[in-house]
Order: C-alpha cells, then structure tokens, then sequence
C-alpha cells in the first residue's frame, strides 16, 4: 500500500500542505460574484450569516473527508499514487476551467441562484456543498488524509485538521464581507486574481499526477540519472 515511501514533515509544513491547496481550490474570491447573487437584496447581517454557517458546514463536510476518507480508500486498497492521479485530474479540469474563460463561473452562478430561489437558508447547499466543499477540495483533503495515515504520525492529523479550519476562515473573511472586496477589485480584479488561481490550481494538479505516475511506475529523478550514468558508461 506504497508504505515507505510517504517521506516525514513537520506540523508547520503539513499545516501548509492542506491549507494552500485548499484556499486555492476553494477560491474565496472567485465565490465573492456567486454569493452576492444568491443573497442579492438580503439584510449584510443575514448574509454575514449564510457565509458564516456555510463555511462552518463546509469545514465539518472536509474534515469528516480528511479524517474519514483515507479509512475508506484503504478499506478499498486505493493507493496513494491513485488518489494522486485521480485527484491530479479532477483538480486539473478545475483549475483549466478557471484560466479558460469565466463563463463556467456565470453559468454556475446562475444555476445555483435559480436553485437557491425558493430557499430562505442556502448555507448547506449550494454554498457549502459544491461551491465551497466541491469535488476538489474534498479530493485535496482525501489525498491529503491518506498521505498522512500512510506516515503513521498522529501530530500530522491535528497539523491537516487545522489547515482545513483556517482556509474555511479565510473563505468565511471574504464571503462576510464580499461587497467591500468586490468594489475594492473591481469587475477585472476579481477576473484576473480568478484565472491565477486558476493557473496555480493546473500546477499543483501537474505535480499530482507527477508524483502519482512516480510513486506507481518508480520514475524517480535518482533512478533515472543512475540508468542514464550507467548506459553512458
């Protein structure tokens, strides 16, 4: 089950490991548009509220995923190196999706305002499930999870569930004051912080299946440059 190769970190680095990914893969910012459209006339202290209860929501959904999901991969026999690739790809789309166009986002909005239309409390659904806690995010804390119950060091778990707890603060600080950081961006901001966002979500699924593909099929840089060394010899 690729035990071994999961190599140690610190708490400080598995703390960073989960927290930027996930701010990232959240993107409080490019939820700043999709918010203000499903509270539109709503009072700031009912909105305030919904981001509130939805980012509390969506940290409870992602920490039952960090702490539980690599129970049930390992119960499957799912690897780390597939959650890497899989969650590579899933994450990729993503981020592509992003840089592309913000068309997606449009789209995603209005389908999640004509849904939310005859609900008074759209905290649950859809802000915390799929705006905030979408595929992606759960995918990150799995893989996340897995790695760390493959290092067997507990310290990582309380590290990776206060990564969760302070990216749902920070999406929760930009959501409950998301008119004021919409003015403060403006229409172009809000579409060029977007596509990077974007951007760094293809990266960091470019290093998953990376490190997927040399966890599954050995393709590693030192194996690599001693074959080369010794054909050339």
């Amino acid at each position: 089950m690729d035990r071994g190769i999961v190599p140690p970190m610190s708490f400080s680095a598995q703390f960073i490991a989960v927290f930027v990914p996930l701010f990232i893969i959240t993107d409080p910012f490019g939820n700043i548009g999709i918010f203000l459209t499903l509270t539109h006339g709503d009072e700031p202290a009912f909105r305030r509220r919904q981001a509130l209860m939805g980012n509390i929501y969506a940290a409870i959904l992602l920490l039952v995923f960090l702490f539980g999901g690599p129970y049930i991969l390992s119960f499957l026999g799912v690897s780390i190196s597939a959650v890497n690739l899989g969650g590579g790809l899933i994450v990729g789309a993503i981020g592509w999706a992003l840089v592309r166009s913000q068309e997606n986002r449009k789209t995603e909005g209005k389908a999640t305002h004509e849904e939310a239309i005859n609900e008074h409390d759209i905290s649950f659904c859809p802000l915390a499930l799929p705006l905030i806690a979408g595929p992606g995010a759960l995918v990150v804390v799995i893989a996340a999870g897995r790695h760390i119950l493959e290092s067997g060091d507990s310290m990582r778990w309380v590290a990776g569930g206060l990564g969760v707890v302070a990216a749902m603060v920070v999406s929760w600080a930009c959501l409950a004051s998301a008119s004021m950081v919409a003015r403060c961006l403006g229409r172009n901001g809000m579409v060029a912080l977007t596509k990077i966002i974007g951007f760094l979500l293809v990266c960091i699924a470019a290093q998953m299946v990376i490190t997927g593909a040399q966890d599954a099929f050995g393709w590693h840089a030192g194996t690599t440059a001693s074959t080369t060394h010794a054909v050339a010899n």
